[in-house]
């Protein structure tokens, strides 16, 4: 096997898949070089634990796939255990050079401790290292945004959503509210934001937080209401100087929830 397994704890099974998959994908030349992240890389895997992977693939193969809406990897093939599947994504070489140099925050959280299972590129090991590091030249900036997003749903959106009986614009702000807390923490702790469905597993292990967060957190979303909101954004408010006055977040969210089309093509919710 290729890949170095020092400091990689795996499971007999998982490995023995992995070996599975190098050897099998290994005679494609098309097929670059193999990544494993996800559970496995990172050494907390079940014993049921799928296998994320990317395949990192020639240009001719990836605008294939990618015409084809066919950019995953799924088989069971090799996994001869309980649960056992790859779950991958297709990727060209290109990718790995755009995600070590502006790759988002949850594309860089999902190469924390991904290692090379199979690789025909020089030096391919060193540049998916590169990639999860925090981004800290946004940190400042991001305060600022994350905050102002906070303030405003957290305020003129969940209020006007209670005036009104909007049931949907309150479920949507303090879902904002949740995330972008959440955000301004993980950024303070200098800590990647993995996803949504990761997220609040990973600030439960950050060494800075306010006190009483979560307790504040479960309140806002389980019994909400005005003062349970307030309670929430007035813990985030009163935790750190974040940059930005509450009178200028309106300005800041403006520029980044409505005039978000201006430099680039508009997101996808608001196509």
């Amino acid at each position: 096997m290729a890949y170095p397994l020092e400091g990689i704890t795996l499971r007999a099974h998982h490995k023995d898949s992995i070996d599975y998959l190098a050897g099998k994908l290994s005679l494609d030349p098309s097929i670059l070089a193999i990544i494993i992240a996800g559970s496995v890389a990172k050494g907390i895997a079940r014993e049921d634990s799928d296998i994320d992977c990317y395949l990192v693939v020639s240009d001719e193969m990836f605008e294939e796939k990618k015409r084809q809406d066919q950019l995953f990897y799924f088989a069971k093939e090799g996994c001869d255990y309980t649960g056992g599947y790859f779950d991958g994504k297709i990727i060209p070489y290109h990718f790995l050079e755009a995600a070590a140099l502006r790759g988002s925050e949850p594309t860089r959280a999902s190469f924390e401790k991904a290692f090379v299972a199979f690789s025909q590129i020089p030096g391919v090991d060193d540049l998916v290292a590169k990639i999860p590091v925090y981004p800290e030249k946004n940190r400042e900036k991001n305060f600022q945004d994350f905050f102002a997003q906070v303030e405003l749903y957290g305020g003129y959106f969940a209020n006007r959503a209670i005036e009104t009986g909007n049931e949907y614009l309150l479920i949507y702000s303090i879902g904002q509210v949740t995330l972008f807390a959440g955000r301004l923490l993980l950024a303070y702790n200098r800590v990647l934001f993995p996803c949504h469905k990761s997220m609040m597993a990973v600030l439960r292990t950050l060494t800075h937080i306010p006190e009483r967060y979560f307790e504040l957190q479960e309140d806002m979303l389980l019994n909400t209401n005005r003062e349970t909101i307030r309670a929430f954004v007035e813990c985030i408010r009163s935790f750190h100087a974040w940059g930005i006055a509450p009178h200028e977040a309106v300005s800041r969210f403006i520029l980044n929830n409505e005039w978000n089309w201006l430099e680039d093509e508009p997101p996808l919710s608001d196509r």
